[in-house]
């Protein structure tokens, strides 16, 4: 079940409730951490009646696909795959950035992070983690397309594999430490540059 397929309240009331849900939820990861974030305790602080919050949610991983989803669009605009300040950048540099910007973002958001990097999250047979590293993927796509000088890229699957590699280094960091640390920001950057060079993509253009 993915979040278009989620029905999600459409009354004022309804939508108000789910806001607190949400919120309540967040608290919960960040101050108690995933374990402790069910949906009977989260009716229980929220005051929101557990039979609401089943309604839309059949189960908690449910609930945090529409926590998942928020926190990729808030990083989308954060990130501005699609501004055009990068238009005349290198993909040497946007890459630097985009891993820096990245960096900050969940290192801001902790809920971000146990969901997106702590997980895996698993909802009828659907890897929330791999949904986003493809959707962050695409995303990429479309940005070193559109540069001055664009780089297209021979196969989608070497983008997505450059997105797994950080990924995978952000994962051990937040695993180990709780957060990204500056070594493996920087260890991402140096991976990041050396796959490219390694795939043969000319990365100063």
């Amino acid at each position: 079940m993915l979040l278009n397929e989620i029905k999600l309240p459409v009354q004022k009331r309804s939508k108000e409730r789910l806001e607190i849900v949400i919120a309540t939820a967040i608290s919960i990861l960040e101050t108690r951490g995933i374990n402790a974030c069910t949906i009977p305790e989260i009716a229980f602080i929220s005051n929101i009646p557990k039979t609401y919050i089943y309604q839309y949610f059949t189960t908690i991983n449910h609930l945090y696909i529409v926590i998942i989803q928020r926190y990729l669009d808030a990083l989308q605009t954060y990130v501005s795959f699609r501004s055009e300040t990068y238009h005349t950048w290198t993909v040497k540099a946007i890459t630097a950035n985009l891993i820096t910007k990245v960096t900050h973002f969940y290192n801001s958001n902790k809920a971000a992070s146990i969901l997106i990097l702590g997980g895996p999250v698993n909802v009828e047979g659907f890897n929330l983690q791999e949904i986003v590293i493809e959707k962050i993927s695409s995303d990429l796509a479309y940005l070193f397309s559109h540069k001055k000088n664009p780089l297209n890229f021979n196969q989608i699957e070497d983008l997505t594999y450059l997105v797994e590699i950080v990924f995978a280094l952000m994962k051990h960091s937040f695993y180990k430490y709780h957060y990204i640390t500056s070594n493996i920001q920087k260890e991402s950057i140096f991976l990041s540059d050396t796959y490219l060079i390694g795939k043969g993509y000319q990365i100063e253009t």
